[in-house]
């Protein structure tokens, strides 16, 4: 598999406002980013209060435009909703606030709202985002219940199917939309030319028919005190790792690609920090990862 390593110059950085409810100062553990033409999503799950809260973010914004600093013009998120499911199966147990990665079909979110422990149960909620930006109307329109932790969901459009990662992403799982299980793949056969996968998947989306799958890489065979962050290319067809991107260290604790991401605008978004009262969101151009392995002229 063609590996490159992305210079630490080509990442920007974009300042968020800082995470506030109903004016007061509040945290937030990041999960899933989407970048959308109108604005940002994000998922994370509120962390200072008890019991744990499962939260979808708005910012609206023009993420397109070059100039555009999130910091100067806007100064609080347009909107924030509590999605933690209200009824569950009789038989789960535990608050469902672990809303994770998520992707679009193009008119919906597709977000998994878990336990957060390994072992948990997931819904898989379908959110109207004309509903979310016209009406702040957050009624799930369809959900598909799983008796495992998915962490990240990604949505293809040929075929219309679900991918979801579960935890450490021991188990993909491919679903129709309707939420009929189509497949599910363990870890060393769901990658056909890479049986030693080992990338524990946070956030991934799929782009061109192509599965952008970001995440940390969980082999023990990484030397101690390099970066575990990676974003690797998938071919969905043939289920082949075409291309891998390492990213650098950070000079903050964590890894880049611990958390969120997102593909907009020929760029990939990463948000890997909790949410409080500076919160930062960065970008690097998505050629980074295409040109790998390309032939050089």
């Amino acid at each position: 598999v063609p590996v490159a390593h992305l210079d630490t110059s080509k990442i920007q950085i974009f300042m968020l406002p800082s995470f506030h409810i109903n004016g007061k100062p509040a945290k937030a553990h990041t999960q899933g980013l989407l970048v959308h033409k109108n604005g940002l999503f994000v998922t994370a799950r509120r962390d200072d209060i008890n019991p744990r809260r499962s939260l979808l973010l708005w910012l609206s914004c023009d993420p397109g435009s070059q100039k555009e600093n999130f910091n100067e013009s806007i100064k609080t998120w347009t909107k924030i909703w509590d999605i933690t499911p209200t009824s569950k199966p009789e038989t789960w147990s535990g608050v469902l606030d672990h809303p994770g990665g998520f992707d679009s079909d193009g008119q919906n979110l597709w977000i998994p709202i878990s336990q957060s422990r390994r072992d948990g149960q997931t819904m898989i909620r379908k959110f109207s985002i004309r509903s979310l930006i016209e009406k702040g109307d957050a009624t799930a329109t369809q959900i598909i219940t799983i008796n495992d932790h998915i962490g990240a969901i990604a949505v293809s459009h040929s075929p219309k199917r679900l991918f979801g990662a579960n935890w450490d992403t021991l188990l993909t799982y491919e679903f129709s939309l309707d939420g009929n299980a189509v497949q599910h793949y363990e870890r060393n056969s769901f990658i056909r030319n890479f049986p030693d996968w080992s990338i524990a998947v946070q956030d991934w989306k799929v782009h061109d028919e192509f599965l952008i799958a970001s995440g940390l890489d969980k082999t023990s065979k990484l030397l101690a005190g390099h970066s575990r962050s990676l974003i690797q290319l998938i071919n969905l067809k043939t289920r082949q790792i075409i291309a891998e991107l390492r990213l650098p260290r950070r000079h903050e604790s964590g890894n880049f690609t611990r958390e969120g991401m997102a593909v907009f605008g020929e760029h990939i978004w990463l948000l890997p920090d909790d949410l409080e009262e500076e919160n930062k969101l960065y970008r690097f151009p998505l050629n980074e990862l295409l040109s790998v392995g390309r032939e050089k002229p």
